[in-house]
């Protein structure tokens, strides 16, 4: 009998203990969100939201969209359903079945439409939302939060951005933050897909910069593309818990508070920069383009020594990465017999492999001035990396560039260090001091021999958008076929040129053209190596911060505007 008592005392407290145990049971499944947003001139985006869901709990869904920094909702409906006026949440399931509403809310609005039967669903929503695409000093940018699912987070989840015009590779930095993934540049939209779990209390975002301001915008941020970047690099945005409320009550007190303070110290940044513009300071991509529109200049832009001179100013005009650079050279060493290229046929996935030519480069080297450090320090690492008959193939470039990415990345500093170092030195820029109260500011300042570099430089990239729009325009071209290719490189602009190339002369890369060098047969090898390169370098994080596309950030996700989150209830 006492036994038998221990048994029943033992099982009543587990009993117990097992019905005061939360359970952890996920009763909405979001089996997959496909989200597709198209930007309008004007910057408003229309956004459908595709989602395959099982439902067990709840009577409505909601997603959350904070109309903060100028965004409004201003349109709203989901497919086979009926749009009421005013939304009353404290219906029953079956009274909002095939319905749907806005709500408004201290932040913004939550849009909510009827769960309908439970099992499974597929839901399609379509809003429209203002000034999502923002004018900044030195181009336009969009950084939006796509979560909208809050704490029934999609077990997949895809994202499409697409424009009134594609998206170029030359023009267009894509980078994407909170989630595991890939994102790139497809057909002139931006792809973006999620390879992991997705965390409900993280953003899911995506910034795309527009460098050549082709958007038609109202709404201006004082702020520069690489502010807008930084702050997406380093911080976390709200993402869809729950508990967010009080905290930002919190933030908003704490930032209330200190805003007229805020507010003197921008007066105080604007009177600084107004200075620094007085004095020389060198001007913005953006300022730069709107001084130069219309004018062209159709020569070699620069020729008083190697193209990583001017890596500098390409930076201003954010042309001009390691990538750019990288398959530059390759044109370069090709140009210049340096290197002999073997594409490997019959394959579906097209093989390149490249035999360097140490001698020829050496001889180049002693013979010629327009050789800079970088490019031998970068000469000498592939030939280190390639095997005992200084062969490499696009393959085996991924797998070395990934492993080396870190040692890769040096280049692109070093090559503006370069650049830098030399612009001041043949008087093209200054370093220069503000005094301002007690306070010397430091900047970098132009000359008028720098300016009309820099003015050439711009003028050139108006040379290349012009061409590459109107075939027609193509007798304005002075360049000599042989640096051609290897200049609109350096703008990520060879594709277009080969583009063209294949529609005046279809087949040219199998002929022998007496006007066209001989190393543009030799392109597609190229580029496929160079796209090994780069491929590497994506997968170990590197170039993806360079805006390029690639593997996504699981952090970050700072400063984005939109999502705040959503759920069932």
């Amino acid at each position: 009998m006492k036994v038998g008592r221990k048994k029943w005392v033992i099982f009543l407290l587990l009993s117990v203990v097992y019905m005061a145990s939360p359970l952890e049971v996920q009763a909405n499944t979001l089996h997959e969100m496909n989200v597709e947003m198209e930007l309008l001139e004007n910057g408003t985006a229309i956004i459908t939201e595709q989602r395959e869901m099982t439902m067990d709990e709840g009577t409505e869904l909601f997603i959350v969209i904070n109309e903060e920094q100028g965004l409004e909702v201003i349109d709203f409906h989901v497919e086979n359903m009926t749009g009421l006026s005013e939304w009353d949440s404290d219906q029953s399931r079956d009274e909002k079945a095939d319905t749907y509403g806005i709500l408004d809310t201290r932040d913004g609005k939550e849009l909510v439409w009827g769960i309908g039967d439970y099992g499974r669903q597929t839901y399609e929503l379509n809003y429209t939302v203002s000034n999502v695409v923002r004018q900044l000093n030195d181009g336009q940018s969009m950084h939006w939060n796509f979560n909208t699912f809050g704490d029934i987070q999609p077990e997949t989840m895809t994202i499409e951005i697409t424009g009134p015009f594609s998206f170029s590779d030359a023009d267009t930095r894509i980078w994407g933050f909170g989630y595991e993934g890939q994102i790139e540049l497809v057909d002139g939209s931006v792809y973006s897909y999620t390879e992991g779990a997705i965390q409900s209390d993280r953003p899911a975002t995506v910034l795309v910069q527009f460098l050549n301001d082709p958007f038609l915008l109202s709404y201006y941020e004082d702020r520069t593309l690489e502010s807008v970047l930084e702050e997406a690099e380093s911080n976390a945005s709200r993402g869809g818990g729950g508990d967010s409320e009080f905290d930002g009550r919190i933030l908003a007190a704490i930032f209330g508070g200190i805003a007229l303070l805020f507010g003197g110290i921008i007066g105080l940044i604007v009177k600084i920069e107004q200075s620094k513009k007085e004095q020389g300071k060198i001007p913005t991509s953006h300022e730069q383009r709107k001084r130069n529109k219309g004018l062209y200049f159709t020569d070699i832009p620069y020729k008083d020594g190697d193209i990583t001179d001017i890596a500098f100013f390409l930076k201003q005009l954010q042309k001009g990465s390691f990538e750019h650079y990288f398959f530059a050279f390759l044109l370069k060493w090709s140009k210049d017999n340096c290197l002999i290229i073997e594409e490997e046929k019959g394959k579906k996935k097209k093989q390149s492999r490249l035999t360097f030519l140490p001698d020829t480069f050496k001889r180049r080297r002693e013979n010629s001035v327009d050789v800079s450090d970088v490019e031998t320090q970068l000469w000498d690492t592939l030939i280190e990396a390639s095997d005992e008959n200084n062969q490499m193939s696009s393959k085996e470039m991924k797998k070395w560039a990934e492993k080396n990415a870190e040692k890769l990345s040096s280049f692109e500093k070093l090559i503006l260090d370069e650049s830098k170092n030399k612009l001041i030195s043949e008087g093209y820029i200054i370093e220069e001091t503000l005094s301002f109260l007690t306070v010397r500011i430091p900047f970098t300042a132009i000359t008028k021999k720098g300016q009309r570099t820099y003015d050439q430089l711009t003028q050139f990239e108006n040379h290349l958008d012009a061409i590459s729009k109107d075939d027609s325009l193509s007798y304005r071209q002075l360049i000599p076929e042989e640096s051609f290719l290897m200049w609109a490189s350096l703008y990520g602009k060879e594709e277009e040129v080969i583009t063209q190339l294949e529609q005046l002369l279809p087949g040219w890369d199998e002929q022998e053209i007496d006007y066209i060098p001989y190393y543009y047969t030799h392109y597609y090898g190229l580029h496929v190596f160079s796209s090994s390169m780069s491929s590497g370098y994506t997968s170990a994080g590197y170039s993806s911060s360079a805006g390029f596309g690639g593997a996504t950030s699981i952090g970050g996700g700072g400063g984005a505007i939109g999502g705040g989150g959503g759920g069932a209830r």
